[in-house]
């Protein structure tokens, strides 16, 4: 598990109860009776939470890879950033399905040269920037067709010029990631392959992984939203508190 030493795995009960009760759903709508209870979280926390605090100067990017703003993923994400304010942490958040950002074109400048810098010139610029003045990031995407968004993905492909030809970070050292996933389906470890790989790259470019949350069984329009389940807000608002910690 990506995270290292010292990680902290939390299973919510129910969420072994939903893989083997997916198994017994006879119709649609006993599925969506079941509701979004399907969780899965881990975090990483090197100390015991605290009194609320002043702000801190520090700051978190949040990466927003689902093309729905008004969605059970955007909803965690304010749940985390309600952790993270009561933390002293400002956040700044960027709609990828809003920014221009090409996907990498394997030209290599960035390694031929040297350089954290991509040749291609457009919105990933402003977020190359804003990498280096925060202390973290939070990235978060529902799982689409068997992986994360394919915003998300373009996006972490840009992260490319950010280790050298031999897989060290370009990174100030010291920074932290965490990771919001939604899915349809209820089953938690169904895609956890694929989340765990996009987690490990995370890793590799230099950030130090603190926390994740699955959050299953969510569909907008079709079953109950993610706010019907408040266990599963609450972990992402310790999440959004933990991050920085």
């Amino acid at each position: 598990m990506v995270g290292g030493a010292g990680m902290i795995i939390h299973r919510v009960k129910i969420t072994n109860s939903c893989v083997h009760r997916t198994r017994e759903f006879k119709t649609r709508n006993e599925q969506q009776d079941f509701g979004a209870f399907a969780v899965s979280f881990t975090l990483n926390t090197g100390k015991m939470k605290g009194d609320s605090e002043m702000s801190t100067g520090k700051k978190v990017a949040i990466m927003f890879g689902s093309p729905r703003k008004n969605s059970n993923t955007r909803i965690l994400v304010e749940e985390a950033r309600k952790g993270l304010a009561y933390k002293g942490v400002t956040s700044e958040i960027f709609y990828l399905c809003e920014m221009s950002i090409k996907g990498c074109q394997a030209c290599y400048s960035c390694k031929r040269n040297n350089v954290s810098e991509c040749a291609v010139k457009d919105d990933m610029q402003k977020i190359y920037e804003t990498i280096k003045e925060t202390d973290g990031i939070l990235v978060a995407s529902p799982i689409y067709f068997g992986g994360v968004t394919a915003q998300t993905k373009t996006w972490l492909d840009r992260l490319f010029p950010l280790i050298d030809m031999n897989v060290n970070s370009r990174m100030a050292r010291g920074k932290k990631a965490a990771f919001i996933f939604t899915q349809n389906q209820p089953v938690p470890e169904l895609f956890a392959n694929h989340i765990d790989v996009f987690k490990m790259m995370i890793g590799f470019i230099g950030f130090e992984v603190k926390g994740s949350l699955l959050a299953c069984n969510l569909d907008k329009g079709y079953k109950p939203m993610v706010t019907e389940n408040k266990e599963v807000m609450a972990r992402a608002y310790e999440l959004g508190k933990e991050l920085l910690a």
